[in-house]
């Protein structure tokens, strides 16, 4: 089986509510670690330098497919064609 940690996002809702509507208006930087393990799910207790974390899937993915959708929602975010 599989477990969900912390909030389910689909990608595009991801990318607003973390990433400015344009990379001149951030504030702050963003900085994604993408986990994932053959086997059992990666924990905050287990990586004290996560502040939050969020799924964007509620099936396991590739570290390529998810890494796919987060960086495709931030480029339709800011316009990148």
């Amino acid at each position: 089986g599989m477990s969900c940690q912390g909030l389910l996002y689909n990608p595009t809702g991801l990318a607003k509510a973390l990433i400015p509507v344009s990379p001149e208006d951030a504030e702050h930087q963003v900085c994604f670690i993408i986990g994932a393990m053959a086997a059992g799910h990666v924990t905050v207790e287990d990586h004290p330098y996560i502040s939050k974390m969020f799924s964007i899937s509620e099936y396991p993915l590739s570290g390529a497919t998810a890494i796919n959708r987060i960086l495709g929602a931030i480029e339709n975010q800011w316009g990148i064609v």
